[in-house]
């Protein structure tokens, strides 16, 4: 099993869980100091986790990958 699969594999894993996260209608407390994200509604909160969780789904898809492939 290659390391860069696994690696990608558990950051995927946690993108994914931070997107859940939001998509929950959390606000993510380190982005919540940036100016384009304070005053979020729950509903762009829920818009951003959705999109966090397919961006996650391609992290994974590339440690499948790397794992199958011995990368």
């Amino acid at each position: 099993m290659s390391g860069f699969g696994l690696f990608m594999l558990i950051f995927g894993g946690c993108v994914l869980l931070t997107g859940l996260y939001a998509f929950t209608g959390h606000s993510i407390g380190i982005l919540t100091e940036r100016p384009a994200f304070k005053n979020l509604k729950k509903e762009e909160w829920k818009n951003i986790g959705k999109w966090t969780m397919i961006v996650s789904l391609f992290i994974i898809l590339v440690g499948i990958l790397g794992i199958v492939f011995n990368l």
